[in-house]
């Protein structure tokens, strides 16, 4: 959670137990997704012109299903959306369009499914009568009194909406819709019809704007769906397209605002829980849990305390080897810890990039790939076409000094 313009940015740390591989980020605000060697050298990136990725994954045969927002010619400010609608693209390993879809409610998170078609997330606004039921958030007298400074709503607001930004007015809550590659929606699963207005509450402290905020839609083995519903604090595993739930877990004294929910290969649970919301004390920790009985059976929060933080953004996988990767967002901190909690590979995003209003170093999401994974087995790696970035972003430098 450190941030300084004198620290390390780039590879600060790799030893033997890393798992090796490639990891993908991309630097919100920036103009490119990058894949980094081991050292935290770049060796391949993606650019779409007049397009500004905001997260994105390999498929198979180096594509990359990336979402982002239309590039603007004017200032973007802050918490509001840039365009008209937000953008989903697959492209090749050269960066051409293969696929797109855009939606103007679109954000978040989207998975590729087995049968070419796409889960995606969209907003829409409630039903008012159900809306008016929904308990919690600020008091219409808490919201006057949030608003009486007009610097702090904008200060608040700094840095947020990398999931893309509504345009749209009422209540909202969102629906996961199955699309083809044609973009039709072949199926829908609306989150109102499946929590609860009357148990299902806001924070106290959260705005009435929103109900579930869904952040991540991921398929598991059996092609069930896994969902992770910031506002509400809950991860569901749904059928589909059935849309049955299956499963949830979360709430007070479990889980504040959770991110990125995906199964171990044991089939436990591991999410990000951005602890934002927690009572008492704001604290964020990577969670696995079993499935069957409901248990906490292994968490990282880092070490020294108070060291590992990211309230609104963060992801976490496990990987071939046991270790977990994971993504601490709002500061672009990518770390790869053992079953021990140990840190055996630490990046630190080193691109500062103006982002609706403010600098950020944020990343919403890392990967790591192996080499002969289907998604970069055969693919051709260029550093030389990235020597100048990497020498200019002491990429290579620091790669040396921390290279055990």
């Amino acid at each position: 959670m450190d941030w300084s313009d004198y620290r390390p940015t780039g590879l600060r740390h790799r030893d033997g137990r890393c798992a090796g591989g490639y990891t993908l980020v991309t630097p919100i605000g920036g103009n490119f997704v990058y894949l980094l060697d081991e050292d935290g050298c770049i060796v391949h990136g993606w650019t779409v012109p007049r397009f500004q990725p905001g997260y994105g994954y390999l498929l198979p045969g180096g594509r990359l299903l990336v979402r982002g927002q239309p590039l603007v010619d004017t200032e973007v400010g802050v918490g509001q959306p840039a365009g008209k609608a937000d953008l989903l693209l697959e492209l090749d390993w050269d960066s051409a369009v293969i696929w797109s879809w855009e939606h103007e409610t679109f954000h978040h998170d989207m998975c590729r499914m087995p049968n070419g078609n796409t889960l995606v997330i969209i907003w829409e606004v409630m039903p008012e009568e159900l809306a008016k039921r929904i308990k919690g958030g600020l008091t219409p007298e808490q919201m006057e009194r949030v608003t009486a400074d007009p610097d702090f709503m904008p200060f608040l607001l700094q840095g947020m909406g990398v999931g893309g930004r509504p345009r749209l007015k009422g209540m909202l809550t969102d629906v996961i819709c199955e699309i083809t590659p044609e973009g039709r929606i072949v199926h829908t699963w609306h989150a109102y019809e499946h929590f609860d207005p009357e148990a299902d509450m806001l924070c106290s402290i959260d705005l009435r704007h929103e109900w579930t905020h869904i952040n991540a839609v991921q398929l598991t083995p059996d092609g069930d769906v896994l969902l992770s519903s910031q506002k509400l604090d809950h991860i569901l595993k749904i059928s589909w397209p059935k849309g049955e739930v299956l499963w949830r877990w979360g709430g007070l004294g479990r889980l504040s605002h959770p991110h990125d929910p995906t199964l171990t290969p044991d089939g436990n649970l591991l999410v990000f829980d951005n602890g934002s919301r927690h009572p008492i004390q704001a604290r964020s920790r990577v969670l696995e849990v079993d499935m069957k009985t409901d248990r906490i059976v292994w968490q990282y929060c880092g070490s020294p305390v108070f060291s590992f933080i990211s309230l609104h953004i963060a992801g976490a996988e496990r990987l071939a080897n046991g270790n977990t990767l994971i993504c601490e967002g709002e500061t672009g901190r990518v770390l790869e810890v053992t079953p021990d909690k140990e840190i055996c590979w630490e990046w630190m995003n080193p691109f500062k990039l103006p982002f609706k209003g403010c600098i950020s170093t944020m990343l919403f999401r890392a990967h790591r790939y192996a080499a002969d994974s289907p998604e970069l087995k055969g693919m051709p790696m260029r550093p030389d076409t990235w020597a100048k970035t990497n020498a200019e972003m002491g990429l290579e430098r620091n790669a040396r000094r921390t290279t055990k």
